[in-house]
C-alpha cells in the first residue's frame, strides 16, 4: 500500500497504453458520398423546357401508377392469404375433432381387449344381470330400512296412536315430548 503512494508525480500524466507509430492504423469506412443536390430550376429554364416538364409529370405518374398496382397486388395477396388461414382453421379444427373421435375409439378398444382378456370376466349378459341384481339389493336394503323406521315409529307412539296418519302421530309425539 505504502508503494501505491509513493508514486512520482510525472506518472500520474502518464497513459497506461502507449501508443506504437510504427503499428499500423486500422483503416476508417468509407462514408458514401453525399449526392448532389439537383439545380433548382430557374424562371428562364422553366419557361424554357415545357416538354421536359410534361414529361418528367408524366414519369412520375406513371411511377406512382405503377405503385398502386404493386400495392393492389399485396392486398389482393394478402386477402388471399386471409382465406387460406380460414381454410387452414377449419382443416386444424376437423383434425382436432378425428383426433378426439380416434383416441375415444382407442379408449374403447383397450377397454374391450382388457374384459377379453379377463378370465373372471363372464360376458356382457352377466354383467347386465349382475347390474340388475345390485339395483335390486339395494331396493331392497332402501325398503327395510323404510319398514325398520316405521316399526320403530309405532313402537315409540303412546297406545291409541297407531291407526293415525304418521303425520298426524308425528305432531302428537312432538307434543308429548314438548309438553
Amino acid at each position: 500500500m505504502a508503494g501505491e503512494m509513493d508514486l512520482d508525480e510525472t506518472d500520474l500524466w502518464t497513459s497506461p497504453v502507449k501508443y506504437d507509430p510504427d503499428e499500423p492504423r486500422p483503416k476508417t469506412p468509407k462514408t458514401p458520398r453525399t449526392p448532389r443536390t439537383p439545380k433548382t430550376p430557374t424562371g428562364s429554364d422553366h419557361q424554357s423546357d415545357p416538354i421536359d416538364r410534361d414529361a418528367m409529370l408524366k414519369r412520375e405518374l406513371d411511377g406512382v401508377r405503377k405503385i398502386n398496382e404493386v400495392i393492389e397486388g399485396v392486398i389482393g395477396t394478402l386477402q388471399r392469404a386471409g382465406g387460406n388461414m380460414e381454410s387452414v382453421s377449419k382443416t386444424v379444427s376437423n383434425a382436432s375433432s378425428l383426433l378426439n373421435t380416434w383416441t375415444r375409439i382407442l379408449s374403447q378398444t383397450e377397454h374391450n381387449q382388457r374384459l377379453i382378456l379377463d378370465p373372471t370376466w363372464k360376458g356382457a349378459t352377466n354383467d347386465l344381470a349382475e347390474i340388475e341384481a345390485e339395483a335390486l339389493r339395494k331396493q331392497q336394503a332402501e325398503a327395510r330400512k323404510a319398514a325398520e323406521e316405521e316399526e320403530r315409529r309405532e313402537e315409540l307412539l303412546p297406545e291409541g296412536l297407531e291407526g293415525l296418519p304418521l303425520a298426524f302421530a308425528e305432531l302428537v309425539e312432538l307434543v308429548v315430548e314438548q309438553g
